[in-house]
């Protein structure tokens, strides 16, 4: 009987539903870019080492086994604090790597930064321009790298009257260029005349950045960082009601903060994307309290089911007026 009464007021009303959303890892596929970066750094690493390739490829690979046996202490790591965790998040194991280097606890490692530091202040400004160049010549080679089923999503969310809000750390132009292969108008957040486009972009978005006194939740065997202040201003304009993300630690650490600390614009609804290398203590975060994640989201097609749920859960709770 609620289902049968609810299609009805939804489809006479359509509330507005402000729907904040990563984009990487979410809408696309990541693998493919992913590789690239592991190439460039790889390539770069040969360069410089005078290694035979075979050797690279060994020791590259024995770093990488050593940071996921130790997931807590390697990640995205600014001044000593983990913004991300490498286990969690997809993009940071060149990263991970690069600190394993940087804190050199072996002689290939040490022999690597000395070399790198010829040429960097720092072995993360190495990496960095290997990120850099890698997704940069990546969006030159292809023209997106979207899952399936996200134009039809879009344009669902779209017509059911659904601002789509996209706060990501990949520049404005890449969100702009791929959903433009779709024939889709995507106006930059940053830009207040384009505040009724429905799908707007937040481009670098800082959400790694930390407040100097930032505290933090505790996700099942995890503490995370969740004062993210560039993130949390663009959540407080926003106000949105379903915040959606890959990585806890960057994309939901700080909504569901404001939730436990009752702000007035924290949203009623987080959720994350479910892929092959979640690692479980993010699983186990899923569940029923303010300081837990509502929604395991298993493909992007899920959207307007869980959506609608939403959207009946805030009519019964008495927030949609």
């Amino acid at each position: 009987m609620r289902r049968r009464r609810y299609a009805v007021r939804i489809s006479l009303v359509h509330p507005k539903f402000t729907f904040v959303s990563d984009f990487d890892g979410v809408w696309t596929n990541p693998k493919k870019e992913l590789e690239s970066v592991h190439n460039t750094v790889k390539s770069r690493l040969l360069d410089i080492s005078g290694w035979p390739k075979s050797k690279l490829e060994e020791v590259y690979a024995s770093f990488s086994d050593k940071v996921f046996y130790k997931p807590k202490c390697y990640g995205w790591r600014i001044e000593g604090r983990f913004s991300s965790f490498v286990d969690e998040d997809y993009f940071a194991v060149p990263t991970s790597i690069a600190q394993y280097i940087d804190d050199a606890p072996c002689d290939d490692a040490k022999y690597l930064k000395k070399l790198i530091l010829k040429d960097f202040d720092s072995v993360l400004a190495f990496v960095d321009t290997c990120y850099f160049s890698s997704c940069e010549s990546f969006r030159e080679e292809v023209s997106h790298d979207l899952v399936e089923g996200s134009e039809s999503v879009l344009r669902w969310l779209i017509s059911n009257n659904v601002q789509v809000v996209f706060a990501t750390n990949a520049p404005y132009e890449k969100v702009r260029d791929w959903l433009g292969e779709y024939g889709l108008e995507v106006a930059d957040a940053r830009n207040d005349d384009f505040k009724t486009f429905p799908i707007r972009v937040y481009g670098r978005a800082g959400k790694q950045h930390l407040a100097p006194d930032s505290t933090t939740l505790n996700f099942c065997d995890r503490s995370v960082f969740c004062d993210r202040p560039e993130y949390l201003s663009i959540l407080a304009k926003e106000s949105p009601d379903f915040v959606l993300g890959d990585v806890l630690s960057l994309d939901l650490s700080q909504p569901i903060a404001m939730r436990v600390n009752c702000h007035s614009s924290a949203p009623f609804a987080v959720g994350i994307m479910d892929l092959p290398h979640t690692p479980d203590w993010v699983l186990e975060s899923v569940g029923e309290g303010l300081d837990k994640i509502d929604y395991l989201v298993p493909h992007i097609t899920s959207l307007p089911r869980i959506i609608q749920e939403i959207r009946t859960k805030q009519y019964d709770y008495g927030t949609v007026s």
